[in-house]
């Protein structure tokens, strides 16, 4: 199968977007961290959420 192929197929069951989404909000809490500044609560439930999310599917795909 062409890469090409493969990156349509990841945009259709979203695997990409839910990747990169995982992945631009936990940057952003160590980005954070490392700055010292506080983390929201509510930045840390929505990556929390779309993490949870993300590992989730990921799973249930597996089995």
């Amino acid at each position: 199968m062409p890469m090409r192929d493969k990156l349509i197929d990841l945009f259709k069951t979203s695997a990409l977007i839910q990747g990169a989404m995982a992945l631009a909000g936990f940057g952003v809490i160590c980005y954070l961290a490392i700055v010292g500044r506080p983390v929201p609560e509510i930045l840390a439930a929505i990556v929390g959420t779309i993490v949870g999310y993300y590992f989730g599917t990921k799973t249930r795909q597996e089995t």
